[in-house]
């Protein structure tokens, strides 16, 4: 009998027909939302692999739901969410898709760029709200101040962390031939010297800056990087967008300096609360701010490309070879 497998949201036909060759596989139906716990709870029981998606919560309960799991794989690069070292305690391996940094193409750092750019686009040029116009019948004409938006080209891009796809946002907005200024841990002179771009401290990047792009990784000196002070010392005509992770702004902050109008609108792919953040009724009715839900790696050929590296990680490990990227190496070969 072939070795089951519980797959927590629908892959792409090509992985899932990859692994139905080499597995017994049930697939949680629900694309909509993350599962929930206790349908995790319900489908690990009984199954030798688990593979998850980024924003799956693998906790110490779902692991102690089935103890004899002999693999944990996750189609992300990082493990957040799962408990690495309960899965180490029962002596279960925890993998995830390897991206090599030399080829940035192979991440996700393209596609959350474009994203990035498309959200400061959508909110600087009032996307949404047009649509939503266009829609109901409302057409007030090439020329009427009715919907105005932002200037973006010419104007002064801030780009917060600069990483991978800090660079990628820097390289966009070289072609709107804007200002581009950085804050980093420490300074990128390759950055500076391809995009002209200039090293500034937080704070006076935050008073600058037009735009104010949140691309800063997840730590604990990063938890609410942006919070009532920052807000406050950003123009009154700027604009903040995030996607990097949802605790890097602290969203009731958020909130209540567009209420103020210290700040012109808001565009975010990421929150706190996630995998199920709430939103209050307030930022719902903002027409000034962009929501989108956590979609950087929504590409349908990249979302492929993905499905399928995690399937080969699986299916090898089931071959009995060293997986690309284990979180906990010191479980493989117990038991």
């Amino acid at each position: 009998m072939k070795p089951k497998i519980f797959v927590t949201q629908p892959i792409e036909e090509s992985a899932l027909r990859t692994l139905q060759a080499h597995l017994e596989v049930e697939v949680h139906p629900d694309v909509i939302q993350t599962i929930s716990k206790e349908a995790l709870l319900a489908g690990v029981p009984g199954k030798e692999y688990l593979l998850c998606r980024l924003g799956d919560q693998i906790d110490a309960d779902v692991i102690a739901a089935n103890p004899n799991l002999k693999l944990i794989a996750t189609m992300a690069t990082g493990s957040a969410g799962i408990d690495v070292q309960t899965a180490t305690r029962f002596g279960i391996p925890v993998i995830a898709r390897y991206v090599d940094p030399q080829f940035p193409e192979r991440g996700v750092t393209y596609e959350t760029a474009d994203l990035t750019w498309a959200l400061l686009m959508a909110v600087a040029r009032r996307i949404v709200e047009g649509d939503r116009l266009t829609r109901a019948g409302i057409f007030p004409g090439p020329h009427s101040p009715y919907i105005l938006g932002s200037q973006v080209h010419g104007r002064h891009i801030g780009i917060v962390g600069m990483g991978k796809i800090g660079r990628a946002m820097a390289k966009r907005a070289r072609g709107f031939d804007m200002r581009i200024s950085y804050y980093s841990t420490h300074r990128h002179p390759d950055v500076e010297q391809e995009f002209n771009a200039s090293f500034l401290p937080f704070a006076e990047l935050l008073a600058a800056a037009d735009f104010v792009c949140m691309l800063p990784p997840a730590t604990a000196d990063t938890y609410h990087m942006i919070g009532e002070r920052q807000l406050a010392m950003m123009k009154p005509t700027a604009f903040l967008i995030n996607t990097s992770r949802g605790p890097v702004v602290d969203l009731q902050a958020l909130i209540a300096a567009l209420v103020r109008k210290q700040i012109a609108g808001a565009a975010l792919d990421v929150y706190e609360g996630e995998p199920h953040p709430l939103f209050p009724q307030v930022l719902l009715d903002m027409p000034n701010v962009v929501m989108t839900p956590h979609m950087g790696s929504a590409v349908a050929e990249k979302r492929e490309r993905m499905s399928n590296e995690i399937v080969a990680e699986v299916i090898a490990f089931l071959q009995g070879k060293q997986p690309a990227l284990v979180f906990n190496p010191e479980v493989l070969g117990k038991g």
